[in-house]
């Protein structure tokens, strides 16, 4: 068989000859053979996520794998209590995890569409309805308006067929097919004689036959793309591992000193070695992975209401370090409906149609007589029903949906007008005459022929113009000044269409191109898929943010640009490039001219792949959004590849994030929810690293200066866990700072825990390891109380987490310029964990296993000043780096 990609460029003779087949349709015989030959009309299924892979991945991150070692190290010692405490934080942190993704896989499987895919075929020269996965080379298919083409196939004949390519080349107009063969190097988009599979027959009929099936299409080729592109991971995976790597290497580095320093000072080994396991557990801050897990699980619902559905849960954090975002135009940032926005005739020019009624409007007359045309010289149709203007159904292609949307906006009746005018001939539009003719009956003229089509090609076959209810000589300067408009308007990239007509006798029952000749021009018309509403705003915000927004789209060059001039991007020449001479560039020439290129038009899957490798080139974040089958191998490749709700199932499948609305306002208001995840997991990590540590710089003090341990390794646990634990989780539901959005994106290098971080962790550990040991010693050395001793710098530690978690809610403001009771969680989290501790210090179960003893008011004099004491040193680091620094540091 001839390669796939040169059937185009055969007859219609040689391609039946190089697929084996005729007219007629295969036999039986042959159709089973070819069925074992190439296998079913299908592609393979894409691997789905079992639960168990889900479970396993909830397992797989670093800082698990440390504290899974730690359960068994501290079983294996003894610990039993210890261990079971560790292991149930380890599995919350799964189970939430795991529940959260595998209800977003649900929620996904829910908006795929079950149907059942069948195609007319003629098999024995005899017409059959089978199942498309039967479909195979050399089968002759039919296919009529509405059918979804079920396999490549080459042309071989056509009736005024239009098909809608759209989820393949993302070419918004629909494809008028013809027969003649084409140049071997034309694009898929530009191949008018096939037929590709997944698109759909928007008008006419046709008959084709089968060259491709299964992988074997160009839907196939894209598939074997999606197949060989790597996934990347998102950059919170990036830096989550990365910081667990780090506070692992550095809990075995302090264990191994401790151990060493102990040996040499004498010590046993299990008791040294049981200390530098207890510093292990107090060095791990063991809320830090389920405060996460629940950050990005409360993240992917508040963006689910912001109409987004994300799949798993670190691309919900990526969102919020995108620093470019690739987007189609049509159905995302323009309406994805063609509108007639300006009209003009001799004497009148109207810019807004909603703005005309049928009374007390000037030039009403050549307005009517023009979209009478509109509506007659039209293959679109109203779908019956008594439903008002806004929920009409109009079906036909793009062009002729926004003529007839027009003209029944004014108030025109199509089956009135159908009925006073029967249409008796008709000339479809074609790409040689450019131009749609149509013959009807008229009630005063006889026979009248009205045209529609290319301006240039209208224009030149009209003698007269008509003004008002008349018609006069169309002179050569009334001509350039139409023609001069016409192209000003498609300069803007409207779509234009001139529209005239001609009285011919009424005995005419033919109708050819010749008869279109000594017309009379009414007018023209310009077509536009508006922006949507408020989309200037949208994009000046993105800009305000830092983002930079990159247009892609099947449009032609001018088409795009207009719209990017609309929304404010760069439209100079050196920022619009075009898919001929993007394809003839090298991967090291996209890069270089990356950043200065806003607007791509008429581009390939292969294309769409080399612009989001181009950006990931630079260290850019990059999100893409896409509905077609042709924009699948990009969305996986990107960073965060966003398919629309109304796109395709392959689109779905490789995508991050699921449009639910199809608006560009969407994935805006995703990006800020992403900002405020990321806010919140940096606070969650401040708050309980410095509270690790401070536990972790304590104890090492006091083993180097040979004192007793100043907490038990349960006690460590409560912190970390139950004390901690509850406004840690509080802490998750944070409500997003004001002003996040006019921040730049964060660089996918910075880690989570950045410098200005890591001085104030330092700076609360150190000062808060201090007061506690001079505490401690206080009450060792002086009252000769270890128990009490050590209770006091149990509960120092408690409650002055408990009090400076409000401090951590804002690392850009005061503790005074928030609102307290903004997070009202959190203020019952704190609540509730003061009474845990309360009891863990006075009810003799708790006192038994914690090691604790009662406190009376003096001790307790002392917490709370060591408290106070801790948050004061906290607001005054923050007021430095404020006081230091001309913008926010902790972004």
């Amino acid at each position: 068989m001839t390669d796939r990609h040169t059937y185009h460029a055969l007859s219609i003779e040689e391609s039946f000859a190089a697929v084996h087949s005729a007219s007629t349709g295969l036999t039986s015989t042959e159709v089973k053979t070819r069925l074992q030959e190439y296998g079913p009309n299908t592609l393979p299924e894409p691997k789905r996520a079992t639960w168990f892979f889900l479970l396993w991945k909830q397992c797989s991150s670093f800082l698990i794998v440390i504290l899974l070692v730690a359960v068994v190290v501290s079983y294996a010692l003894g610990d039993h209590q210890d261990a079971w405490i560790i292991f149930a934080a380890v599995l919350l942190n799964v189970i939430v995890g795991f529940a959260q993704e595998y209800r977003a896989g649900q929620a996904l499987a829910a908006l795929r569409r079950v149907i059942s895919l069948q195609a007319k075929v003629r098999r024995d020269d005899k017409e059959e309805l089978i199942d498309a996965k039967l479909v195979v080379p050399g089968d002759v298919i039919l296919l009529a308006a509405g059918d979804t083409i079920p396999a490549d196939a080459r042309l071989c004949t056509v009736s005024e067929c239009e098909v809608n390519e759209s989820a393949l080349t993302g070419e918004s107009t629909h494809v008028v097919k013809q027969l003649e063969s084409v140049h071997a190097s034309a694009t898929v988009g530009d191949r008018s004689n096939m037929v590709f599979t997944g698109t759909t027959v928007m008008k006419g009929s046709a008959e084709a036959v089968v060259v491709a099936t299964g992988v074997a299409t160009e839907v196939g080729h894209i598939a074997d793309l999606i197949h060989r592109t790597r996934d990347e991971d998102t950059p919170l995976q990036k830096k989550l591992d990365v910081f667990a790597r780090q506070v692992g290497i550095t809990v075995l580095v302090v264990c191994a000193v401790i151990l060493a320093a102990g040996l040499a000072f004498g010590m046993p080994f299990v008791s040294i070695f049981t200390t530098a396991v207890a510093i292990a557990v107090s060095a791990i801050p063991e809320g830090l992975v389920v405060a996460v897990t629940i950050i990005l699980a409360i993240g992917m619902q508040r963006i689910l209401k912001r109409n987004a559905l994300v799949r798993n849960l670190q691309a919900a954090e990526t969102l919020g370090s995108t620093s470019v975002i690739c987007t189609d135009k049509t159905g995302t940032i323009t309406e994805g409906n063609m509108k007639v926005v300006s009209l003009v005739t001799h004497d009148y020019h109207f810019r807004d149609l909603h703005q005309v009624e049928r009374h007390d409007v000037k030039g009403l007359e050549e307005l009517v007589f023009a979209l009478n045309i509109g509506m007659l010289c039209n293959d679109a149709h109203v779908m019956p029903g008594e439903s008002p203007m806004e929920e009409l159904v109009i079906v036909g292609n793009f062009t002729e949906r926004a003529l007839l949307a027009a003209a029944v906006q004014i108030g025109l009746d199509q089956k009135k007008l159908n009925h006073d005018e029967p249409r008796i001939r008709s000339i479809p539009f074609n790409s040689t005459t450019k131009f749609m003719a149509t013959l009807h009956q008229h009630p005063k003229a006889g026979r009248r022929i009205y045209v529609k089509g290319a301006p240039e090609n209208v224009v030149a076959m009209c003698t007269q113009i008509r003004t008002g209810a008349s018609a006069q000589r169309f002179t050569a300067k009334q001509r350039q000044e139409f023609e001069k408009k016409a192209m000003e308007y498609s300069a803007q990239g409207l779509r234009i269409l001139a529209l005239a007509y001609k009285d011919v006798p009424k005995q005419q029952e033919t109708l050819r191109v010749e008869d279109c000749d000594e017309m009379t021009f009414v007018g023209f018309v310009a077509i536009q898929d508006p922006l949507r509403k408020g989309m200037q705003e949208i994009f000046a915000r993105t800009r305000s943010a830092g983002i930079t927004t990159v247009m892609i789209t099947g449009d032609h060059k001018l088409t795009a640009q207009a719209i990017a001039k609309q929304l404010g991007l760069p439209t100079a020449e050196e920022n619009i490039l075009e898919g001929e001479r993007l394809h003839q560039m090298t991967q090291e020439e996209l890069n270089a001219i990356v950043e200065h290129v806003s607007v791509y038009a008429r581009v390939s899957p292969e294309d769409k792949l080399n612009i989001i490798r181009a950006w990931q080139s630079k260290g850019k974040v990059v999100a893409m959004t896409g509905d077609g089958v042709n924009d699948s191998p990009a969305l996986k490749a990107a960073n965060i590849g966003i398919a629309l709700g109304a796109g395709t199932d392959v689109a779905k499948e490789v995508s991050d994030m699921v449009l639910l609305d199809n608006r560009f306002e969407s994935i805006v208001a995703a990006v800020e929810e992403g900002r405020g995840i990321f806010d919140n997991i940096r606070k969650v990590v401040l708050y309980l690293v410095s509270d690790s540590f401070s536990e972790v710089v304590l104890i090492s003090l006091c083993l180097f200066l040979t004192l007793p341990m100043p907490l038990a390794a349960a006690q460590i646990l409560w912190i970390n866990l139950v004390a901690d634990g509850l406004p840690n989780i509080a802490l998750t539901l944070e409500p997003k700072e004001k002003g996040i959005m006019k921040e730049p994106p964060r660089s996918p290098k910075e880690p989570v825990v950045n410098r200005e971080m890591r001085i104030l962790i330092m700076t609360i550990s150190v000062f808060t390891a201090c007061v506690n040991l001079i505490v401690f010693l206080y009450y060792l050395r002086v009252q000769s109380n270890l128990p009490l001793a050590q209770t006091i710098v149990f509960t120092n530690l408690a409650i002055d987490s408990l009090l400076y978690v409000f401090s951590v809610r804002s690392l850009r403001r005061t503790l005074f310029d928030r609102n307290v009771f903004q997070n009202p969680w959190l203020i019952v989290a704190v609540k509730t964990a003061l009474v845990v501790q309360l009891a863990a210090v006075y009810l003799p179960p708790l006192q038994r296993v914690l090691g604790t003893v009662a406190l009376g008011w003096s001790e307790w004099g002392v917490v709370v000043s060591v408290s106070i004491t801790v948050i004061a040193v906290f607001e005054f680091t923050k007021f430095l780096f404020r006081f230091f620094s001309k913008k926010p540091q902790f972004t």
